[in-house]
This record gives structure tokens, sequence and C-alpha cells, in this order.
């Protein structure tokens, strides 16, 4: 943990003005001699935010985009990597974590680096010692971000006491049932049936849907599907509701964080293989699928019956071909549409847009078991 004293050090935040941005830099190095100490936490951290502000700097010309939040144990600010919304300079869903352990990650983009190698990124760096004394830090984060105790999942009380109810959200945001609306039928055409998973917002024209706990109106994380502006998809992590709801962020909402918004992951058989989807609506349509709401996030717990069914498109092969690299059971669409007798290409497809298609064809639905494989020979049927 962070002391007051170590924190105040970090309220340290340059001011430039047009001229002094293109000036050198101070020397910020903490090398030491043999009788002086390493660079200490709150020092390294002074440097991470010195850095941190000139790339933002750099990267933005919207003051509000330079900004950076301190928030509890991280600093939050617009992801330089993605450029964050690009509607609102309010959004800031990078996140530098200092507490137990230090790490970047975006939850706009799901970029996730350590902070050396963040900093590497954009043309920043730390010296030697800093850096051993940042790599210490990560090796904390054992497994909170890439993966975390299973038995999260089993304490679903827990979730409740720190999920948000769903009708303080739709009254936040003057949401309606979809039942009734024109929603509905547009669902309906995607063969989706559980309209309790829905919600919409007339006046903006967008779409909600929720990941719920099962059995309650508590809502983990929801993701947001834009009619009439861009983004197209917006996806809200716990942390994120949170904030939008002014709300403080504890260290237990962090932790449920990486949950958030994998729907489905609550209702899962693990003695069963996992078919791990994009979007939530395609993860609805079939038993024992998550949806992970981008080929950038990963499942965060280790289960060894993960199955991976991208989308059809670049970013989608892409992905899958990562994954049957890693040797990863992966979804052969080439194979499938062949069998369908689809012609390829196509620009793009996904499980709605396959049963869609089998709907109005009179096709039998194929067995989607059959069209998986983690043959590395496989990977041309991508």
């Amino acid at each position: 943990m962070i002391s007051e004293a170590q924190t105040s050090m970090m309220n340290y935040t340059p001011h430039y003005n047009s001229n002094e941005e293109k000036e050198e830099r101070p020397s910020l190095s903490f090398s030491f001699s043999a009788e002086e100490k390493p660079a200490s936490v709150p020092e390294l951290m002074s440097k991470v935010r010195y850095s941190l502000q000139r790339i933002l700097n750099s990267r933005f010309g919207d003051w509000e985009k330079k900004r950076i939040d301190e928030k509890h144990q991280r600093l939050n600010f617009a992801c330089p990597y993605c450029g964050d919304s690009h509607a609102d300079s309010r959004k800031k869903r990078g996140n530098l974590y200092y507490g137990n352990s230090m790490y970047y990650k975006c939850y706009n983009c799901g970029k996730y680096r350590s902070v050396d190698s963040f900093l590497k990124d954009f043309d920043e760096s730390l010296n030697p010692e800093e850096i051993v004394l940042a790599r210490e830090m990560e090796k904390r984060e054992t497994s909170s971000s890439i993966s975390i105790d299973p038995s999260i999942l089993l304490d679903q009380v827990g979730l409740a006491t720190h999920a948000v109810e769903r009708s303080e959200i739709e009254a936040l945001h003057g949401l309606v049932p979809v039942v009734g609306t024109p929603m509905e039928n547009y669902l309906k055409k995607r063969m989706q049936t559980r309209m309790e998973l829905f919600s919409w917002s007339e006046a903006e024209q967008q779409l909600y849907i929720f990941h719920l706990i099962p059995g309650t109106s508590k809502v983990l994380g929801y993701q947001i599907r834009n009619f009439k502006k861009q983004p197209k998809y917006l996806t809200f992590y716990l942390s994120k509701i949170y904030e939008s709801m002014d709300r403080e962020v504890t260290p237990e909402v962090l932790e449920i964080d990486e949950i958030s918004t994998i729907f489905g992951i609550l209702e899962i058989n693990i003695s069963q293989p996992i078919t791990v989807l994009e979007g939530p609506l395609d993860s609805f349509l079939i038993k024992n699928a998550v949806a992970t709401c981008s080929t950038n996030v990963e499942v965060p717990i280790e289960f060894s019956t993960l199955r991976y069914m991208y989308d059809y498109d670049k970013a989608g092969k892409e992905a899958a071909l990562a994954k049957a690299q890693q040797g990863k059971p992966v979804f052969l669409w080439k194979k499938l549409l062949s069998a369908l007798c689809i012609l390829d290409p196509i620009k793009k497809m996904d499980l709605t847009d396959l049963l869609v298609y089998c709907k109005r064809k009179n096709l039998k639905f194929p067995r989607l078991g059959e069209y998986f494989s983690k043959d590395k020979y496989d990977i041309y049927d991508l």
C-alpha cells in the first residue's frame, strides 16, 4: 500500500504551455552510487506521472484529454493507444495501477502493458534501477489482470453486494424495457428471446445489453449498441459504472472488473466446452458460452475447456490465428462455409448472422462442435 506521504508526492503535475512542451525536460534520473539507495516507490511514481503527462500532452490537443485524474491506487486518463472516446473528451478509460501491483490497462481497447513497456511505446523510458523496481511491483500482479481466482464465480452473493441495481442505471439514463419498442422486433430478428437482458434509450437511440447476476436485477457491466452515433459499441466495466454514478471505486470493485463484462461467465459449466465469442448477443444464442466484447480481451480465468469462435472478419481471423498458434481450439469458418455452400469471400459473419442465414434458407443448423480444431494444419480453414 502507498502511504499518504507517498501519495502526496504523486500529486505533482507539471504545467505546460505551448512553448514549454517543446523545452528539454529536466533530468529526473534516479541512478545511484554505491552509497545511495535505489529509487523509492514515490520517486518512481513521480517519474512515471511526469512521463505520462508528457505522453498525453503530445498525444492530445484537447485540455480535458490531457488531464490525469487521481483515483484509488490508480491514475485514470484518456487512453493514448486508442484515443478513447472521440465523442466525449471526458471519458477516461486508461488506467495505470500502482497499488499492490503496477501495470497499465485500457477498458476501451483492452490494451494491457507493463509500465516500462507502456512508457517505451511512447518514447519515454525509465532508467535500469527504476525498471527493476517497476517489474518487482508488476510481479505482485500475479493473476488479477490476466487470470483471477475462479472462486470469485461461486460467491454470487458477494458479487451482488458490489453490483449496481438495474433500476438505478435505467433511471439515470432514461431507459425503458424493449418490449413494445422497435428494438423488440430488431432483437427478435436476431433470434433473441431473453428480452429481460435489454433496455432502450429512445432519446439517445441506444440499446443497453446487461450482464446480470443470474436470478437478480443486479448489473455487473453492460454494453451499449449505438444506432445514430459512433463508436458503434461502448462497453462499461463495473468501475466505469461506478464512476458514471459518482461512486467511489473500491478495491473490491476493481477485483470484479475483470469479469464484469465477460457475459455469461456466471452461468457456465466448466466441465463442458466453453465457447468464447466476441458479442454478447451471440453468446445468448448457445449454451455454455461467454462473450468478451472484444478480441483484445481475454477470459480472465484459466479454464482448460475454452474454445474460440471469433467473428469471421479481419480482426477475428487474426485473433483466431493467434489462439491456434498457442494450441487453442478455434472455429474453422471456411470449413463451415464450404459445408453450407456459402461462397467465400464474404465481408463478415458472426454466430447471429449464421443462425439467421440458416433460418432464412431453411437449412439445418450445423453442429458447431464439429468445426473446432487445434490442429496447426487446419489454420487455412480459419
